[in-house]
């Protein structure tokens, strides 16, 4: 099977691989460059290259692992795992350092060869690799990273559907290496919604949030509805809820509508479905199997069209939740969640509140003034939320999709450039961001105290004292500014 990478990059090849536990090896060739990669199981397990730089010879030349006059005793058109194998045999490398460098040299190769968004591509299942090894090789963050640095339209293109469905994983992976806006994309998709509604409620525009959500998905930790899909001769191995009864032939529920509507403004896996946290496995068993002889879209095959895919949307959706709900270790997880949630939401509503009315801002077309307010103070709330639970990147990201949207917000500008101030990189950007929150409220005591706080950082005593001043001055009783002060003398 092959093709080309403008169709179906790497990336997504890598994906869909995987998904199917395919194994075999994965030609690609881009501008004269060659790659090949092999497969196991869906696991990838070995890459190499044509190009000279990325010849394990070169990195043995770099590390210093072998010097010259060892290596020179070896025909250059050696591969390279028999390269490794004669060096380890004759103790001129340990198994642990060819390990290390067998890995950084395939990692190499696929940074490489991930973002090409060109060229051509060939599966050829039958072929295996002969050597066993053991590189460890973290394929996820490979993912996340190349899709950072693809073309914009490009992965504008692998879009095909705005009311496409985005879902967020019933158990959240853990990844160190998120940058502060996809970090705060997975913090707005709380539960299943078309892809219009997330670019609509993230504040970042639809070119960032596609490129998001190409990203978070491709490394798993969110569920796009659609991938665009080459190997159609071998289902992808998903675990599958259990098979709802067959239809029964009886007529079209009354009540369909008000079913849609329950499930679009569910908040929650337990409104999806309509019971208490208390329900048992074998309640929800039979409350799925209800629903599924009532609304399975089987039964809606010859409704319009429009009708049959919001039907889908919904029970899409209901099977998400009884799935999540009926396990244990999962509704455990999810259980966790929304208690996380529900203090998220009281720590946002304790955040500052605007000193005085809020002066309307110049807004997009096709936007209201009160849409774009209302959206900046939610993000506000929810980035001092996140503050207070220690999720610093969530926050900043939040501050300054509030900062952006209504800079004559003193509230938002100053929170933002306290978050800016904490990183020494961003410290002149927080300068600006403070400075102009002083000016659009002078007598706030609490955003001179940020400031000064931020040139006692930078070495400016001077600054620091005079602004502490001006906070005293602004509010005599304000205990930070005094102490703050003293601590100037």
């Amino acid at each position: 099977m092959n093709g080309q990478l403008s169709e179906q990059p790497l990336t997504e090849l890598i994906r869909e691989i995987s998904a199917k536990s395919l194994g075999g090896r994965l030609s690609l060739e881009h501008d004269r460059i060659k790659v090949v990669s092999y497969f196991e199981n869906g696991k990838l397990v070995y890459a190499a290259s044509n190009l000279r730089t990325l010849r394990l010879r070169e990195y043995l030349k770099k590390s210093e692992l072998v010097s010259e006059a060892d290596l020179a005793r070896f025909n250059e058109r050696l591969p390279d795992i028999e390269l490794l194998k004669q060096l380890m045999a004759q103790k001129l490398l340990s198994t642990t350092a060819a390990d290390q460098l067998h890995t950084r040299q395939v990692t190499d190769i696929l940074r490489m060869a991930l973002v090409w968004t060109n060229g051509t591509w060939e599966l050829e299942s039958r072929s295996r690799l002969n050597e066993q090894l053991n590189l460890k090789i973290d394929i996820d963050s490979l993912l996340l990273e190349a899709s950072r640095r693809m073309p914009a339209d490009f992965i504008a293109s692998r879009f095909r559907n705005d009311a496409e469905v985005i879902t967020p994983r019933a158990e959240p992976l853990v990844n160190e290496s998120l940058l502060t806006a996809e970090a705060f994309l997975l913090s707005r998709l709380d539960q299943p919604m078309a892809l219009r509604e997330l670019v609509a409620i993230s504040g970042l525009g639809e070119a960032e949030t596609l490129r998001l959500v190409y990203s978070l998905a491709l490394a798993g930790l969110l569920q796009r509805e659609h991938w665009r899909s080459v190997f159609r001769d071998q289902p992808e191995q998903k675990p599958a809820p259990p098979p709802p009864p067959e239809p029964e032939p009886e007529e079209e529920p009354a009540d369909v509508e008000t079913f849609l509507e329950r499930v679009r403004t569910a908040q929650t896996y337990y409104d999806v479905l309509g019971v208490t946290g208390e329900a048992s496995p074998q309640n929800l068993k039979d409350l799925y199997y209800q629903l599924a002889r009532n609304y399975h879209p089987d039964r809606f095959r010859k409704a319009e069209p429009a009708l049959l895919k919001k039907i889908e949307s919904a029970f899409a959706r209901i099977t998400q939740a009884y799935e999540t709900l009926r396990d244990d270790r999962l509704r455990a997880t999810y259980n966790s969640k929304l208690q996380s949630r529900r203090k998220a939401e009281q720590l946002a509503q304790s955040a500052p509140k605007a000193a005085a009315p809020q002066q309307p801002e110049p807004v997009a077309a096709g936007a209201t003034e009160a849409s774009t307010a209302e959206r900046a103070e939610i993000q506000f709330k929810e980035g001092f939320a996140a503050l207070e639970l220690g999720q610093r990147k969530v926050a900043l990201g939040l501050f300054a999709s509030a900062a952006s949207a209504a800079p004559k917000e003193p509230r938002y500008r100053a929170f933002y450039g306290q978050m800016l101030a904490g990183n020494e990189n961003t410290r002149r950007a927080a300068e600006t961001e403070l400075l102009a929150a002083v000016k659009l409220d002078p007598q706030n005591a609490g955003y001179r105290v940020m400031l000064a706080e931020l040139y006692r950082d930078l070495g400016l005593k001077l600054r620091a004292r005079g602004e502490a001043e001006r906070a005293v001055a602004a509010d005599p009783d304000n205990r930070k500014a005094r102490d703050l002060l003293r601590s100037l003398d």
